[in-house]
This record gives C-alpha cells, sequence and structure tokens, in this order.
C-alpha cells in the first residue's frame, strides 16, 4: 500500500502536465506517459529508506539482470506475443497484412526508448511489489492484484488521449492479462527484470509499431489472444506443482 500511495504521488504532476501540455509523442501516448519511470522511483526511495544506499545499489542492478535468463531461454519467443498479436489483429480486420508500418531505424529507437521505460515500470512492479505479494498470497493472485492497479494506473492516460470507453476497456482486460503473463515469465526466466522489461518494450513496439505510429490498434483481438496465452501459461503451472 506505501508503493502505490507513493507511486500515486508521484503520478499526479505527470496527469498534471497532459492536462495543461495536451501534445502526444505517439499517437494515444499524451506526456502522462512519462510517468512510466515513476514505479522504479517509488521502489527506489522505499529500498533506500529500508536498506541503504548498498540495498539502492543491489535493487537499480536488477535492470540489466540478463544473468538470471542463463538456461531459461525456452522464454525468448514469449517477447514476440503483442507484436504477434497485434499484426494478427490487423490482418484479421482486413487491412494488408504487408502494409508498411514504421521504418526499422524507428522501430529501432522505439524498442531502446520503450526499454528504458520498461525498466521504469518493472523494477517497480516486478523487481520491487512482486515477490512479497507471491509470497503472501500465491503468484497468480499477485499478478491479478498488481495487473489491476497497473491497469487503473493507465485510466487517466486513455482518458487524456480521448480513447472511447469500449476501447478502454478491452485494453484493461488485455493490460490485466499481459500482466500475468509477464509475471509468469518473471519467474520462469529466473526472475529476471530485465526479461520483463525487455518484454514489455517489445510490447509497446508492437502496439505503436503499427502503421499510423499504433493509431490503428484495435485491443479487442489482442485482449483476447493475450487472455488465452495467459490461461495457458497458468494451466501448464497448475498441471506441473502437484507432480513436484
Amino acid at each position: 500500500m506505501r508503493f502505490v500511495l507513493l507511486l500515486l504521488v508521484l503520478t499526479l504532476p505527470f496527469w498534471a502536465l497532459a492536462e495543461l501540455v495536451q501534445v502526444e509523442p505517439l499517437p494515444g501516448l499524451p506526456l502522462s506517459g512519462l510517468m512510466a519511470f515513476m514505479p522504479a522511483v517509488a521502489a527506489a526511495i522505499l529500498v533506500a529508506r529500508a536498506q541503504g544506499r548498498a540495498g539502492l545499489r543491489a535493487f537499480l542492478a536488477r535492470a540489466f539482470d540478463w544473468g538470471r535468463m542463463r538456461g531459461h531461454a525456452l522464454w525468448t519467443p514469449l517477447l514476440l506475443l503483442i507484436p504477434a498479436a497485434a499484426a494478427a489483429s490487423w490482418a484479421i480486420q482486413g487491412h494488408d497484412p504487408a502494409s508498411p508500418g514504421a521504418a526499422l531505424w524507428i522501430l529501432a529507437v522505439m524498442l531502446l526508448a520503450f526499454f528504458a521505460a520498461g525498466v521504469g515500470e518493472e523494477l517497480g512492479w516486478c523487481g520491487y511489489l512482486l515477490e512479497p505479494l507471491a509470497r503472501r498470497w500465491g503468484e497468480l493472485a499477485a499478478a491479478l492484484v498488481i495487473g489491476v492497479v497497473w491497469a487503473m494506473w493507465h485510466l487517466v492516460p486513455f482518458l487524456q488521449a480521448g480513447r472511447a470507453a469500449d476501447w478502454i476497456a478491452w485494453h484493461m482486460a488485455m493490460t490485466i492479462a499481459l500482466r500475468v503473463v509477464t509475471v509468469r515469465l518473471y519467474f520462469g526466466a529466473g526472475r529476471s527484470v530485465f526479461a520483463t522489461a525487455l518484454f514489455h518494450a517489445f510490447c509497446n513496439v508492437g502496439f505503436f509499431g503499427l502503421p499510423m505510429y499504433g493509431g490503428t490498434y484495435d485491443p479487442r483481438f489482442t485482449a483476447v489472444a493475450v487472455i488465452v496465452v495467459a490461461v495457458a501459461l497458468w494451466l501448464a503451472v497448475a498441471v506441473r506443482r502437484p507432480a513436484s
């Protein structure tokens, strides 16, 4: 609760900024999107208070803990979940799947920028908040709780971007399911924050890499696809655990 309240306090200025300066760096991405770094800031403040400088350095180092991913290459294809779902959704809507989206160099810049933002989010959600909740309630319950908070945290930017109510409902459903997938990736990939930040980056590139820089994104098909993957991953976990 301390983390969520502190995150809200840190986020309020970005929501206010987007109201005062109505500029979108990408379609549907108001300036309040800069709040992406606040989960890491909130977590860093709490870690520094509890563990001092040494604890803070160890916590921030989690952003590049790719060494934890050794032996977990099986999870790598999951990075393409949202790009594949978004492209399939584009084709199902009747558009030409070969329609040009963003240029490759723009996609590369997006990936770097969204990775930085992904680190800003996942250090908080996975690096700080997840494991204490998982120990208390179990992985799935922790994923759902964080997913709901995560989705609600994005509600103001969605409204500031002028999104329709049905778009918001579908995308928030997708967001909660995506957190379930992210949590499974975190534990499956050796508790790597780097893995979740990279996944987060690929997800955003999948959204904004569509034609018109994501202006054509329709969350309905993507939500269903992510929910199916989330359910499949956790059914696989439920089947394996009794045997162990």
